[in-house]
């Protein structure tokens, strides 16, 4: 199956694609996904983590990897087993016109296509589309109200798409067994990730002063993108760090 979306993630939507991605491998799907920033990459990184088999489908050649910063999660998923699949010829650059060609084969080799988030015009609307016209099916996961990138994934909801609020809601539509998932897509303090919270390793990689995403912790630290999410979630309810944009700081100490 594959999953899809934006780019440029929420905290929340990144957090959901990883463990979609986690909880789908582990029981015994093939998670398919383009390799991009945001989402795409977040899904072939739960997939791993879980050590199950993922798939990217390229709008480059092969040997091209783009962008360039995920090479080394290129190189994970066929040394993990997974594929790197392309179209196009080897040595083929990255072009616009290229990656709706690309999210078609996403659709073509896949049963089903979750969105997770969307803006309005995204790529991954093009890519369940496809899966429209392909006869597969096409599931999404509610997001803010807030959000705009929450825009197309509720459009396709409203227009009768299937709704995802964990793994088993998947694995139901692919008729695989669902007793394989323990509490899929619980809130991050219901997963366990949050305690016991390592200050030592998180909050000193955080500044009083300059904001730091959870995805650029989550890689410092060697954690999965949900646990170093939930562990600054508790931080932050028991006021040890303060949100600041896009990322987090060091609450600053009283003397």
């Amino acid at each position: 199956m594959a999953v899809v979306g934006s780019r440029r993630p929420t905290p929340y939507g990144e957090a959901v694609a990883e463990r979609l991605g986690a909880d789908l491998a582990a029981a015994g799907v093939v998670v398919v996904s383009g390799l991009a920033r945001g989402i795409d990459a977040a899904a072939h990184r739960g997939a791993l983590d879980a050590g199950g088999v993922t798939v990217a489908v390229l709008g480059t050649g092969v040997d091209v990897v783009y962008p360039a910063e995920n090479a080394g999660l290129a190189a994970e998923i066929v040394g993990r087993g997974g594929a790197l699949v392309s179209e196009f010829a080897d040595g083929t650059p990255p072009r616009r016109g290229h990656f709706p060609k690309r999210n078609w084969t996403m659709a073509a080799i896949s049963e089903l296509v979750v969105v997770v988030e969307a803006a309005e015009g995204s790529g991954a609307l093009i890519t369940a589309e496809a899966a429209l016209a392909l006869g597969r099916e096409v599931m999404a996961v509610p997001g803010s109200v807030f959000s705009p990138q929450s825009v197309g994934a509720h459009q396709l909801l409203r227009d009768g798409a299937g709704l995802v609020q964990n793994a088993r809601d998947v694995l139901a539509v692919l008729g695989r067994g669902q007793e394989v998932l323990d509490d899929p897509l619980l809130p991050p303090s219901r997963l366990g990730l949050a305690a016991p919270v390592r200050r030592d390793g998180l909050l000193g990689h955080l500044s009083e002063t300059l904001p730091v995403t959870a995805a650029e912790l989550a890689r410092k630290l060697g954690l999965g993108f949900a646990e170093a999410l939930a562990r600054l979630t508790a931080l932050e309810l028991e006021g040890s760090v303060l949100r600041r944009g896009e990322g987090y700081v060091r609450k600053l100490r009283r003397e």
